[in-house]
């Protein structure tokens, strides 16, 4: 492996870590900071998701208890760091997909790169329009959240599956480096597939769904890139350009 490569996966896998590091931060700044209401709407089981999924009637019970609307707030600020890592990683992936000796495979990387970053894009968005309403408290707002948070995971969880390929074709591995990859592939292409088809058609309980294999395939995702940047990975399957 030269040293351009070694790069790549040292960085994927600094970003991957981020990318547990903001994921984790959300979680305990929700179980610190927000107070439950009686039922959240559209069958969702998280908070935030059930603000991003925002339709009429809106849905402001949700804030009313304790410090939710500030929690509501943080959430949206941790998001801020949360954007980049993600790009970061999703990138780095599709760097490494781009070297696969399979043409197709290889092919998908600049469009994951396009996707991902239209994905950061309608995220920025998504925040601001939720913040519009616990900082800013226009009740015009609620308005937009949907429409740019339907957009972005429709964009995310495509880019999920169209780099599953990439996971499922590497060869040469000893077993557990193979395992981790095949835990990759599988969990993405399910959490792509799902997550893509429910962003499509606004299926919101599908959407919460299909973050429990993207959930997998993130942790799983920083044991298989640390292996990648130390060589630990015999790529058969991909080539140095």
């Amino acid at each position: 492996m030269n040293p351009h490569m070694r790069t790549v996966w040292l960085l994927a896998f600094i970003a991957s870590l981020a990318v547990l590091f903001f994921g984790v931060w959300f979680q305990v700044s929700l179980a610190q900071n927000w107070t439950r209401p009686a039922m959240l709407p559209y069958g969702v089981n998280n908070p935030v998701l059930a603000m991003q999924m925002a339709k009429p009637p809106w849905p402001v019970e949700i804030l009313a208890p304790g410090q939710n609307m500030a929690e509501m707030t943080r959430q949206q600020y941790i998001d801020f760091g949360y954007i980049p890592s993600y790009v970061a990683l999703f990138t780095c992936i599709a760097i490494l997909q781009w070297s696969s000796d399979r043409r197709w495979i290889a092919a998908l990387a600049p469009v994951c790169v396009v996707l991902i970053l239209v994905a950061a894009g309608y995220d920025l968005a998504e925040n601001r329009a939720i913040l519009g309403v616990t900082e800013q408290h226009n009740p015009a707002a609620w308005a937009s959240i949907r429409p740019h948070s339907l957009v972005k995971w429709a964009c995310a969880f495509l880019v999920v599956l169209l780099q599953s390929p990439f996971y499922l074709t590497v060869q040469g591995l000893s077993t557990f480096p193979r395992l981790l990859a095949r835990i990759l592939g599988l969990a993405a292409t399910l959490a792509g597939l799902l997550g893509f088809l429910s962003s499509i058609t606004g299926n919101e309980k599908g959407l919460g769904i299909a973050t429990l294999p993207l959930l997998v395939s993130m942790l799983a995702m920083p044991p298989f890139l640390w292996l990648g940047s130390t060589g630990g990975i015999g790529v058969a399957s991909t080539r140095e350009r």
